[in-house]
């Protein structure tokens, strides 16, 4: 099966793309995106990146990703993400840690 699009999201400068495809009866999931810096000038740039895949949905999502915005999920995933997004919201200290999450990237 070819590639499909799971879920597109992102934040400020940058947006991440997960990527799935299904071969013989087994998902693989990855990430592909862009993220801006500033070049030695302070001009903007963009620098593109990918992941290698990984047999888990969740473990192909980026860090800190229930902070970012959602442009799109495959109606056939969006239970699983839905899942995992509460599954985060239910650990002790979530309102406390989810911004320290990011200072750590």
């Amino acid at each position: 099966m070819d590639e499909i699009l799971i879920a597109e999201m992102g934040l400020d400068g940058g947006v991440c793309t997960i990527y799935g495809r299904l071969v013989d009866g087994t998902w693989s999931f990855w990430q592909e995106g862009v993220s801006m810096y500033f070049d030695e000038n302070d001009d903007e740039a963009w620098k593109p990146w990918s992941t290698e895949p990984v047999a888990q949905l969740t473990d192909a999502l980026p860090k800190s990703w229930w902070l970012m915005y959602v442009l799109y999920v495959h109606p056939d995933f969006v239970e699983q993400l839905r899942t995992a997004f509460y599954t985060h919201r239910r650990k002790r200290n979530w309102q406390e840690q989810r911004f320290s999450d990011l200072r750590r990237e």
